[in-house]
């Protein structure tokens, strides 16, 4: 009798050890996407707000807003000019869905903007990807910056999660400096 109680315990424990793991993981792969950038116009009315030179836009509507000494702060407590910070996700038609917005933030100079996430539509001959949502021309990047090393952008491939610091240029998003963000990417990191 005591080893039936014992294999009970057992196998009740296994499932909920189970349960429990299997549904964090997806919560956490979610808050891996990000924008930093100056904020270039605000519709208060509509709950909107763009940022690099308006090439992104930001649905503001379910975030929640922090600003530097204001409780409680909402999109009018954010201005033109200031660096935000957008955590979300963009929607099929590249609108970023923000579920938090911080201001300020500092930006690493010489860069109008960082996005956070995993690159999609990799074109290796055209030196283009989508990174949370948005068209990145990586033309002018020489290498991809992995830890010490630097790879060819023809190694980089969709699903890797990157830093990618740009300019905002008239129409579109210029790729200036690229970072693999962990090692454990080993299909692109091309022969060692």
């Amino acid at each position: 009798m005591f080893a039936q109680m014992k294999k009970g315990f057992v196998s009740k424990f296994l499932v909920v050890g189970l349960l429990v793991i299997g549904t964090s993981i997806p919560v956490f792969a979610g808050a891996s996407e990000g924008i930093m950038g100056e904020v270039s116009s605000i519709d208060e009315a509509a709950l909107t707000l763009r940022v690099l030179n308006d090439l992104v836009e930001v649905d503001a509507s379910n975030a929640t807003i922090r600003v530097k000494g204001v409780d409680n702060a909402t999109i009018s407590d954010i201005a033109v000019d200031d660096v935000v910070m957008i955590k979300g996700s963009a929607n099929s038609d590249g609108v970023i869905e923000a579920t938090s917005i911080k201001d300020p933030v500092k930006l690493k100079k010489g860069y109008d903007g960082k996005l956070t996430g995993k690159t999609k539509n990799v074109n290796t001959s055209a030196k283009t990807f989508k990174i949370c949502g948005q068209d990145v021309d990586a033309g002018s990047v020489s290498g991809i910056n992995m830890s010490s090393k630097t790879i060819s952008f023809s190694n980089l491939r969709s699903g890797v999660s990157v830093d990618v610091y740009v300019k905002a240029k008239s129409s579109d998003l210029a790729a200036k400096k690229i970072a693999i963000r962990s090692e454990s990417c080993t299909y692109c990191h091309g022969p060692r």
